[in-house]
């Protein structure tokens, strides 16, 4: 079957819209008033069968075990992944009342009111929970990032140093350099994100160091941070109370995101048996057919793969990505023709989507088919003209057909999109040293070595442009 880093799947994301409007009698903004002896109850006349039995069972179970909080919370926690915060914030409520020893209940209540952007009440819960229980992580994380968002930042920085003793060591340091930034000490957060840097190549650390960076004056510097740490999420760490509340996710669309999710973690073959339960349920559902494909390759079982995907062709309708799917199994098994017709198919199908002619562009640059591969690239950069490796890929084109000043152009689009993206600066480097524009093309070099990725390439390009100077001189 060739070459397994060669199989590259389109992953398809699951989108699942959650009502999340807080707008019922019950507001997470007020305080918790005594519960009432039954558990809360919502309307069901809209909800999935998977859900409406789980949320069934959880109120009996609650009304069996009515002087219990544990029913209340878990009641609570399938309310809040199903879609309905109102009536998990007041059941969690209940569940501390009923249950005052269990941290969880607060916990979760802090972080329902946090999204509502009130982290001084998210505070004053989250206390009641490091009361209960002062060795969970996630909670000192938490308390640092909403004590910075209120202005108590002395108490933040003590809540990250906290967390980092008790486990959560990059992003509590990542952190603790944010705590330096607000006081003004730039000095001191580069000193704690340079050697970060090095250990979590994370984005939101580049992003943090770009800014400690430009602070103190290190303008270069923090161009190039900030050109890595370009995506800027947020700092995010692993919490295995707010996980426990997967269990109570139901339905199918839920089961496909926790198997995507296992299958992210390496749980390769708990991943798999998932799918393949979810496939037999609904035979022609094309996310699940490409994540078990993907599963499938990420364990080195290509044949699987291919089947899988062959298997899908049989039961039209076909998605598209059926089709692009598949195209690098018949490339990569010696027959391009058959490749080249399924992402016809593909783009047959799925007209504005760029991915197919891209895919198409490269196996045609791989026939050496250079104008029609070209044309690819044209096609894709009119559908979606925000990936740089398809102005990369153009660039390419243009160089092997020796139209350099073309080639240049499409190297700086590349780079002008992603300005962290090494490749482009490299080959723009060398496309400007084969024009003999020597100047420019060592500062191209030199922004590809900064970026500390391909090295062997950029020591390459470099040995290759001092050869150019020397001959010129």
């Amino acid at each position: 079957m060739g070459n397994l880093a060669r199989i590259l799947l389109l992953s398809l994301p699951l989108t699942v819209t959650l009502s999340c409007s807080l707008d019922t009698q019950t507001d997470p903004g007020e305080e918790t008033t005594v519960p009432s002896a039954a558990p809360i109850e919502v309307p069901l006349d809209e909800s999935v069968p998977e859900v409406t039995e789980l949320v069934k069972g959880l109120l009996a179970k609650a009304r069996a075990e009515s002087k219990s909080g544990l029913p209340r919370g878990e009641l609570g926690m399938a309310y809040e992944v199903n879609g309905f915060p109102d009536a998990a914030f007041a059941s969690y409520g209940q569940a501390e009342l009923l249950d005052p020893d269990e941290a969880r209940w607060p916990y979760y209540q802090a972080l329902m009111l946090a999204g509502l952007g009130q982290q001084q009440k998210a505070l004053q819960a989250l206390d009641r929970a490091i009361d209960i229980d002062a060795t969970h992580a996630s909670a000192w994380m938490w308390r640092g990032t909403w004590s910075l968002d209120v202005g108590l930042v002395d108490q933040a920085d003590e809540a990250f140093k906290k967390a980092e003793a008790l486990g959560l060591a990059a992003v509590a340091k990542a952190s603790q350099a944010r705590v330096r930034l607000h006081q003004h000490r730039p000095d001191e957060a580069v000193a704690l994100l340079e050697p970060l840097s090095r250990e979590a190549q994370y984005p939101s650390v580049f992003q943090l160091l770009g800014r400690a960076y430009r602070e103190t004056g290190r303008l270069d510097d923090a161009r190039v941070a900030l050109a890595r740490g370009k995506s800027a999420q947020r700092l995010t760490w692993q919490d295995d109370w707010q996980d426990s509340k997967r269990t109570y996710e139901v339905g199918f669309q839920a089961r496909v995101r926790h198997a995507q999710r296992l299958l992210k973690l390496n749980r390769t073959g708990e991943a798999k048996q998932s799918l393949r339960s979810l496939l037999e349920e609904r035979p022609d559902n094309e996310v699940v057919i490409n994540t078990l494909a993907s599963a499938y390759v990420k364990n080195g079982e290509l044949q699987k793969a291919f089947w899988t995907l062959e298997k899908a062709l049989e039961r039209p309708p076909v998605h598209y990505t059926i089709h692009l799917n598949i195209a690098p199994f018949y490339e990569n098994r010696g027959d391009p023709a058959t490749a080249l017709a399924h992402l016809d198919r593909a783009i047959e199908l799925k007209p504005a989507a760029a991915l197919p002619y891209t895919r198409k562009g490269l196996l045609l640059q791989k026939q050496r088919r250079y104008e029609d591969a070209l044309a690819a690239f044209e096609s894709a950069l009119r559908n979606d003209a925000t990936d740089p490796h398809v102005f990369f890929y153009a660039g390419d084109v243009e160089a092997i057909l020796q139209r350099l000043p073309r080639a240049i152009q499409r190297f700086e689009e590349s780079v002008r999109i992603d300005p962290s993206f090494t490749l482009g600066h490299l080959n723009l480097g060398l496309a400007l040293a084969k024009s003999n524009r020597l100047e420019e093309a060592r500062v191209s070099l030199d922004r590809a070595d900064a970026l500390g990725t391909h090295e062997s390439d950029v020591q390459g390009a470099f040995k290759h442009l001092a050869e150019l100077e020397e001959r010129s001189e």
